[in-house]
């Protein structure tokens, strides 16, 4: 079949880094198949699978769709190098999500820091789990087509990449506020070293007039002192979750654009946050070369 260059590009370091992070971390030696077409009607859940939205130049749901197997022989291994756990778990459990996840948004977030320097307008939700059907369904709805690239595990089996192709017309992408430089932004992060480097990146832009909360408490807190133009909040914090702090703060301002910075998380979390009004999503880590470039895209 044939796919556009966009299509192409979106693929190739997904691919890549995904092998790559499968060998350096799980010591496993994979190869990519040939590209196909999957008919929408009668594409089927595999069992376990993580799962990435884009919107802007174009809408698609990427996933990293393993059979269970698959998952946890890899899982299982990841478990081992990292953890230094010889017991083979036979259940995709807690612990054997965390392993996987740990994968996942490695080779995701560098394939999403390639794609940056493509600057092919498009913009990443958080990644998250897929365990079973149900969840599977809701992202069939809109889609037209399915790409998939088969990847060969040696000794293990197979997993895919899928593109699932939806109708741009039924996905939501806010306009980007205005922030001027002398408006106040507020990042809410517990991580002392994220917070440093939002700030110098902020300051790169020219923007100086920052606020500062660690967790979710004081950022509802400060939001009500300070009124900042536009907050930049992590998801995973103490005293209250990122997504909690929304929630109050929507309380009281239902205007104020509020971004949340994420790795992978929970698919309920992310339609939370979408019903509580956010303006979108940037995906952890940010780096020296992209970070200015995905916070500018809300300023």
């Amino acid at each position: 079949m044939t796919i556009t260059a966009v299509q192409n590009n979106m693929l190739t370091p997904f691919i890549e880094e995904t092998i790559k992070s499968l060998q350096e971390m799980a010591g496993y030696q994979a190869s990519a198949g040939d590209i196909f077409e999957d008919k929408v009607e009668d594409f089927r859940f595999k069992g376990y699978a993580i799962a990435a939205k884009t919107y802007g130049n174009m809408n698609m749901i990427i996933l990293l769709h393993n059979y269970i197997e698959t998952a946890l022989a890899i899982g299982n291994r990841l478990r081992l190098n990292i953890l230094n756990e010889s017991n083979e778990l036979t259940e995709i459990n807690d612990e054997m999500q965390a392993a996987l996840a740990e994968w996942g948004n490695t080779a995701i977030g560098r394939a999403t820091q390639s794609l940056e320097t493509l600057k092919l307008g498009i913009r990443f939700d958080p990644p998250y789990f897929i365990l079973n059907t149900d969840n599977m369904e809701p992202l069939l709805k809109n889609v037209r087509n399915i790409i998939s690239v088969p990847i060969h595990v040696e000794e293990v089996g197979r997993f895919y990449f899928n593109l699932l192709i939806i109708d741009k017309n039924k996905c939501k992408e806010g306009a980007s506020p205005k922030i001027q430089t002398t408006e106040k932004i507020m990042i809410v992060d517990d991580s002392k070293f994220i917070r440093l480097s939002l700030k110098r990146f902020f300051s790169e832009m020219g923007y100086t007039n920052i606020v500062e909360a660690e967790n979710g408490r004081e950022a509802v807190e400060k939001h009500a002192a300070e009124k900042p133009a536009i907050v930049f909040m992590d998801v995973v914090m103490p005293e209250l979750r990122g997504d909690e702090a929304l929630e109050k703060i929507r309380e009281t301002d239902k205007e104020t654009p509020i971004v949340m910075l994420s790795s992978v998380t929970d698919q309920t979390i992310i339609d939370k946050c979408d019903q509580l009004g956010v303006k979108g999503y940037i995906v952890k880590p940010l780096t020296g070369e992209d970070g200015p470039g995905k916070l500018k895209a809300f300023l």
